[in-house]
């Protein structure tokens, strides 16, 4: 009877030896299932687009973006299609591996295409509530290479991240992120300035799974300093097809 009683006791503590552990996550852990979740090998996406003043004036645009993530290198090629007034004003992103990028915007008042320096890129994109380096949420995500994460708050719904930049050319002073456990997107993002103070907020809605992939069909940057925002509807959203990879060169901006 003893000798049962051990081997029972054995098998109990075996048991318990190879039972599935629930690891505790990171939030760098977090911010890799994000961009696992998101990380399309390409991507087209048409968009209208509204910018409301701090008045209440309403200007509407309309544009796409092309994205690429191959070989280390993620490609973003953005053009707006109307109004006439900016009809043609391109915009491209080439980002290695290790975070270094280059941007480039072509604006067909000029006629010729200009590098963006690292110092202008918390700009405002062509008049709207996104910087350049925002522009990297758009179509796919790369925070790891941008910002180390921490989680703040957990419950069974989602969590609350705090992101602080590790890349110098980003000025705000953290970006606090909820995230969705079911889909691992991103439900709502705060932007703070420099000086620790709200600056905008990012809230996506509407999510629908396209391809495998969670995409809001709305997306809405606002500054709560300024009183404006910049409201983003999707057309059509298309991923994993193949894309002209011409589309993501210097030349191909004044096309």
């Amino acid at each position: 009877m003893k000798k049962i009683i051990i081997l029972l006791m054995t098998v109990f503590l075996l048991y318990l030896l190879v039972l599935p552990v629930n690891a505790v996550l990171t939030g760098d852990d977090v911010l890799a299932r994000i961009e696992e979740e998101m990380h399309s090998t390409t991507a087209h996406l048409q968009m209208n687009m509204k910018l409301y003043s701090a008045s209440g004036d309403v200007r509407e645009r309309e544009m796409e973006i092309y994205k690429s993530n191959q070989e280390g290198l993620t490609k973003s090629f953005v053009r707006f299609l109307s109004p006439a007034t900016i009809e043609g004003t391109a915009f491209l992103s080439l980002e290695q591996e290790n975070g270094s990028e280059d941007m480039y915007l072509y604006m067909p008042a000029l006629g010729s295409v200009r590098k963006i320096a690292s110092s202008q890129r918390n700009g405002s994109f062509v008049g709207t509530d996104f910087s350049f380096n925002d522009l990297t949420i758009l179509g796919g995500a790369n925070f790891r290479e941008d910002y180390q994460a921490s989680i703040l708050e957990e419950n069974d719904q989602e969590y609350v991240l705090k992101l602080i930049p590790t890349n110098p050319d980003i000025e705000y002073n953290q970006v606090k992120m909820w995230v969705d456990k079911a889909n691992w997107y991103p439900l709502k993002s705060e932007f703070y300035d420099a000086d620790g103070e709200l600056l905008k907020v990012m809230n996506p809605a509407d999510h629908k799974e396209i391809n495998g992939y969670w995409t809001p069909q709305k997306l809405t940057m606002e500054n709560v300093q300024k009183g404006t925002k910049t409201v983003i509807e999707m057309v059509n959203v298309v991923y994993d097809q193949s894309v002209n990879e011409q589309i993501f060169s210097v030349r191909y901006l004044k096309r």
